[in-house]
């Protein structure tokens, strides 16, 4: 009875960061293993916990807030808090707990993993308690790359030996990273313009439904380009970005239907990910960390879906 109680616990903590683990847990890991210095395999398991934990918080801050409660009943009917396995009283109490918790855990791997954490800490409440969701879609990106750039900076001091450990490559990296972020992060609103538009939320799809799409394909084709020859990708490399490139970005222009949005959206994460995953000059090391990629994807979905199976 009471491992019962603890697996239905677990996985109420589960859900509130079901929607952002696929896309943020396993590529920012792997960012940090492709920018830090030689690093021992186990302090991986120390950045997804740290990353984990932070994306705890974010759920927390970000689903329990009375305004996400109606967008969710349009957009996510499946979380939490909707399904009733957890009251909103409760769920903003674990939300404050949350963060000495995780300012208490960054604090075990340094004073600079510190100060990421409380700037992480800082762009939460922006995000969220102070209305950055809910701003003008400029903002919103804005705030978005920030938080992005946060977690890799977090995970790859961690993943180093030492805090001193980060070289100018990680910056750069780190700095693409937002670019990318910035331009094209809107591209998770699309699947979401039905429920955003009933509870008034103007976002960037919303606000130029046609003239994003079509800018949206341009970056990503753009940022494939750079992100090959600032990082001197060999021929067969930078291809591979430049097709997938392509045809996400043909994805968004050509399909919009909400259906269609998810899946291009899907092909978008793995797209970015490779983009801002291969800071490395060796094909080789491009092929492997594509690999990883791809089985960090069916791992993590298999996961969701085992514990969806017999937890739920």
């Amino acid at each position: 009875m009471a491992a019962g109680s603890l697996l239905f616990h677990l996985y109420t903590l589960f859900l509130f960061t079901k929607s952002d683990v696929k896309i943020l847990i396993p590529p920012v890991t792997l960012f940090a293993a492709a920018t830090a210095p030689p690093y021992k395999l186990s302090r991986l398991l120390h950045t997804i916990l740290w990353l984990w934990v932070h994306t705890l918080q974010f759920g927390l801050a970000n689903q329990t807030l009375p305004r996400a409660l109606s967008e969710d009943l349009m957009n996510h009917p499946d979380r939490p808090l909707l399904a009733g396995r957890i009251t909103v009283r409760r769920a903003r109490t674990l939300r404050w707990m949350m963060m000495p918790l995780c300012l208490l855990l960054s604090a075990a791997y340094g004073p600079k993993t510190l100060l990421t954490g409380f700037g992480v800490s800082l762009f939460m409440l922006a995000y969220d308690e102070c209305g950055g969701a809910r701003s003008h879609w400029l903002a919103r990106n804005a705030l978005n790359a920030i938080g992005y750039a946060l977690a890799e900076v977090g995970a790859t001091l961690i993943t180093c030996q030492s805090e001193n450990e980060i070289d100018t490559t990680v910056w750069i990296a780190v700095a693409l990273s937002a670019g990318i972020i910035l331009t094209t992060i809107h591209t998770q609103d699309y699947k979401d313009v039905l429920g955003d538009t009933a509870v008034g939320r103007v976002t960037l799809p919303i606000a130029y439904p046609t003239l994003s799409r079509v800018v949206t394909a341009f970056f990503l084709i753009a940022w494939s380009w750079g992100i090959s020859r600032t990082w001197h990708l060999d021929s067969v490399a930078a291809a591979v970005l430049g097709i997938l490139a392509l045809i996400v970005g043909i994805r968004f222009v050509a399909r919009r239907d909400s259906c269609a949005d998810k899946v291009s959206f899907y092909w978008y994460n793995v797209s970015y990910h490779m983009r801002t995953r291969h800071s490395d000059l060796s094909y080789a090391n491009f092929r492997c960390g594509l690999v990883l990629y791809m089985c960090s994807l069916v791992i993590t979905g298999c996961a969701s879906t085992i514990m969806t199976e017999y937890f739920l």
